[in-house]
């Protein structure tokens, strides 16, 4: 028996500081997407555990999400044997996307399935949350508001169909660093929540693609820009040809909204060739 699942990308249409734990991690609250962009995960139970993956750079050792995120369901719940992952890639890596904890939900998925383990949809957010951030809204998709450190979802209806324009330079941005040079810059969390949060979620009540650019805020982009400039450069780029753009998560990927499917596909082939990847998605409308 094997399982085969999808693992979406995911944006931040918004994403604020409002708080930090008494451990250092920061309290966030995020109106998140998925993308049509997808990695693909197989799994399927072997006499030992192997991860492998087709895309050059990702370690296929225990600092993986997915690998981590079997260990961790077979420790939970006594699990015999191992397991076979299989990674085919599609999301860039280090890109702000997800990718990796999109790959570990499905691999949660996998083994809920896989060895009939029956969980609840709680019990699984609780045990994506254990992962990182991202893993929970991975594993939840479509338009929600996550809080806390992301393990607290609350669904949003949906989201008007997006064109977008995905830029990574390809260039590796630490996600510690960022948040480093977050708080060196002294940035007054949004106490009291999220005025940013509102505002997109009228944005998407409006089905209106130039209400969701308008509403796009992201209080990681300027630390982001301050460690690596080249994002900001890459920012204003889109820009220029009339997306609305903002930094993806805390980076290396810069996202631009098109007011439609042929101004997405100009920006694409015009930055073709100048970017290791660039790839026009889509979101929301499906």
């Amino acid at each position: 028996m094997a399982y085969q699942g999808l693992a979406f990308a995911k944006v931040n249409l918004t994403l604020d500081i409002v708080g930090v734990r008494p451990d250092g991690y920061h309290l966030l609250e995020s109106v998140m997407q998925s993308l049509s962009l997808c990695d693909v995960v197989e799994a399927r139970p072997a006499a030992e555990t192997t991860l492998t993956c087709d895309m050059p750079g990702l370690a296929c050792d225990e600092s993986n999400l997915a690998l981590r995120a079997w260990r961790l369901m077979q420790q939970e719940f006594s699990l015999d044997g191992g397991m076979e992952i299989v990674l085919h890639k599609e999301i860039p890596l280090g890109g702000g996307l997800g990718g990796g904890s999109a790959d570990a939900a499905q691999v949660l998925l996998a083994v809920n399935e896989l060895y009939a383990l029956d969980l609840s949809y709680q019990r699984l957010i609780e045990l994506a949350a254990r992962l990182g951030a991202d893993v929970p809204f991975c594993l939840y998709g479509g338009t929600a508001l996550a809080e806390g450190i992301g393990e607290k979802l609350t669904p949003l209806g949906g989201c008007p169909e997006l064109r977008l324009v995905l830029v990574n330079p390809g260039i590796a941005v630490a996600t510690p660093q960022v948040y480093r040079q977050y708080d060196a810059m002294g940035i007054t969390p949004a106490q009291g929540g999220s005025p940013h949060t509102e505002a997109m979620r009228q944005a998407l009540a409006s089905g209106s693609p130039s209400a969701v650019g308008g509403a796009l805020y992201n209080a990681l982009e300027q630390p982001a820009f301050a460690v690596c400039p080249e994002l900001a450069a890459i920012k204003a780029e889109l820009a220029d040809m009339g997306l609305a753009a903002l930094l993806c998560g805390s980076g290396a990927t810069v996202m631009g909204i098109a007011r439609d499917k042929k101004q997405a596909a100009v920006a694409e082939a015009r930055l073709t060739g100048k970017y290791p990847f660039v790839c026009a998605v889509k979101a929301g409308g499906f």
